[in-house]
């Protein structure tokens, strides 16, 4: 991995110019989202069981990790919205990246080494509190300083570092952890840092420019100060960029309409598909498969390993296809295999569903992150995009949020109306997997550049 370029030499070069990107610059990027998925990976291997040491009740410790999806809600949107209004050098992206991440690498220490369970909540809260802040400016950081014509093989790629922190909390570190307890902490804690900190300092930070004053009257003048100059992509959108709202008013609404609001609510119903089936996993191996929770890690870690491999691929893919009919086709085939759960009763299974699973899932999660943006380009026009993508990612994770606290009640309430049996979740995952393909259809606005300019990206990037 080579050395990334300076800040000062970097920053300056606006990523829809198709500057060349540093080499590795990408890679880098990763590691923060690789370091953030480590935590909360770690977090769902060992939270519930160590918070359980202290002889907590089951509510108790329900309320306390609950708590991560309730500062989901309240700071994704909060953090979007503080990082697209900071001016000033640095505290745009880098400074959530640079101080979240090692003070939850940090809090992770206390949360191990607490003696009573009031440090140990308190610590876990905090915990989920910086992993929480920096999330949306982090997603918001891959468009500033990445060209357009490669944010779906940055996409990828980015996917491919997030996969990894998941395998890594998911497999390696439960096995040091067992050789271990202080080991398994201290490397959950040392990847959390670095990762944070080796982003933080590598890669540049893109300065936004103030909003442009739109001139009075007609006139060249005024209509350059309303868009830039047309791309290609900008052609097959349409004449949005000419038609976007002054700085002044009332920039969310961007967010809440047209393509951009079934995007949402399309990725909403594909995170309710998902968690359905995440949500009772576990027991489902153990009471319809007859497996072990052993053999459940493990086939979680197959799911993220299929899901890395497929990450590259989809991101590659991004632009040669439509990216919204790539979302639609890669969840209606989730939805549809996920039916197999319903008649599947032995491990050998399991694990070959969730290996394909896995390709899907990743593929639909690397074409959504870069789709996000092209379509915010699309309908507010490149300036005002610019200056609203920690808003647009916010409003994401808040989405998000939404999808993963609603799927375990719904799944739950179809298992207990099952008579018990935990197949049925299999068939909220397909049914909430079909309405995202459904939606994703819905969505018009052409995004894609000609194949040949994503051919050269992947080359490069």
């Amino acid at each position: 991995m080579s050395r990334p370029s300076r800040p000062s030499q970097t920053a300056a070069t606006s990523p829809e110019s198709g500057a060349a990107t540093p080499r590795g610059l990408v890679h880098v990027l990763g590691m923060a989202g690789s370091a953030r998925n480590v935590g909360f990976a770690a977090n769902k291997v060992f939270a519930a069981a160590m918070l359980e040491s202290f002889h907590a009740s089951q509510p108790v410790i329900g309320f306390v990790l609950a708590l991560e999806g309730l500062f989901g809600l309240v700071l994704n949107p909060l953090t979007g919205w503080m990082s697209d209004h900071a001016r000033r050098p640095g505290w745009r992206r880098k400074a959530y990246v640079l101080i979240c991440l090692p003070a939850a690498a940090l809090l992770w220490l206390v949360f191990a080494y607490a003696h009573s369970f009031v440090l140990a909540a308190a610590a876990l809260t905090l915990f989920y509190v910086f992993q929480q802040s920096c999330a949306s400016p982090y997603h918001a950081w891959m468009p500033d300083v990445v060209p357009r014509d490669r944010w779906g093989v940055a996409s990828g790629y980015l996917n491919l570092w997030w996969q990894l922190g998941n395998l890594l909390s998911f497999l390696v570190i439960p096995l040091v952890w067992t050789a271990s307890h202080t080991a398994g902490f201290w490397m959950t804690a040392l990847l959390m840092a670095v990762g944070g900190v080796w982003t933080g300092l590598g890669v540049p930070e893109r300065a936004i420019p103030h909003p442009k004053t739109v001139a009075k009257g007609p006139g060249p003048t005024a209509r350059a100060a309303v868009a830039p100059e047309a791309t290609p992509g900008d052609r097959c959108a349409g004449s949005a960029a000419e038609a976007s709202p002054a700085p002044g008013g009332h920039p969310y609404r961007q967010l809440l309409r047209g393509n951009l609001l079934l995007y949402f609510i399309a990725q909403a119903f594909a995170w309710l598909a998902f968690e359905a089936i995440a949500s009772f996993f576990t027991l489902f191996v153990t009471h319809v498969a007859h497996g072990t929770l052993l053999q459940s890690a493990l086939a979680m870690s197959v799911f993220t390993a299929t899901g890395m491999l497929a990450a590259v691929w989809a991101g590659r893919w991004y632009r040669r296809w439509m990216p919204q009919r790539l979302i639609a086709v890669v969840m209606t085939l989730f939805g549809l295999l996920a039916l197999c759960g319903l008649v599947v009763h032995t491990m050998v299974w399991v694990f070959i569903i969730v290996a394909i699973e896995g390709v899907f899932w990743s593929a639909n999660l690397t074409v959504a992150y870069a789709l996000a943006t092209d379509l915010l380009r699309a309908e507010a026009g490149e300036d005002l995009a610019a200056r609203m993508r920690g808003r647009l990612y916010g409003f994401g994770n808040f989405v998000q949020s939404i999808g993963l606290m609603v799927a375990a009640p719904v799944a739950g309430l179809v298992i207990r109306a099952a008579g018990g049996n935990y197949a049925g979740m299999f068939l909220v995952s397909c049914l909430a997997a079909l309405m995202c393909a459904l939606l994703a259809l819905c969505i018009r606005t052409r995004v894609h550049v000609p194949a040949a300019t994503e051919r050269a990206a992947g080359s490069q990037a």
